[in-house]
């Protein structure tokens, strides 16, 4: 008697998976971001609304087993910004692709964001940064050398 009523309480233990799809953003504290790389330990590297690359940390109540959220490469999620560490986030909410499309037809997400999911590459660097130009490299100096070897045999 006492197994079957551990055995009911397992069948019908519920989790909470609650889906939030009426997130509003607090545009003071807040803004959205784009996944760039994921670097361990709940650690990811963002790219903002505003273009600045920031090292986002995910909170401990999205990490909880019950309420597990996975995040990957290319998500859209919005984060807390922190007045103490201007280059570290805390990610607070995470959009699902049809949330995202939402998004972008209300134009909601900046231009920098659009590109970064839509896959578009963002040169954030300068061609003159520690740009070394080889010029074009060719075998023909070699093919010359060869030819003038037969030609001497």
């Amino acid at each position: 008697m006492y197994q079957a009523s551990i055995r009911d309480k397992k069948k019908h233990k519920i989790f909470n998976h609650e889906k939030s799809d009426n997130y509003e953003l607090n545009a003071e504290y807040e803004e959205y971001a784009y996944v760039d790389k994921l670097l361990g330990n709940c650690r990811v590297h963002l790219i903002t609304a505003t273009g600045v690359e920031a090292i986002g940390i995910i909170r401990g109540s999205m990490r909880k087993f019950s309420r597990r959220v996975i995040i990957e490469k290319g998500d859209i999620v919005v984060v807390s910004k922190r007045d103490y560490q201007k280059d570290k986030v805390d990610i607070v909410h995470k959009y699902n692709q049809d949330q995202v499309q939402n998004l972008i037809a209300d134009n909601k997400l900046s231009n920098v964001l659009c590109n970064c999911y839509n896959n578009v590459a963002i040169s954030s660097k300068k061609e003159d940064d520690n740009y070394v130009d080889f010029g074009i490299i060719s075998d023909s100096d070699n093919d010359s050398s060869e030819e003038e070897d037969d030609i001497e045999l």
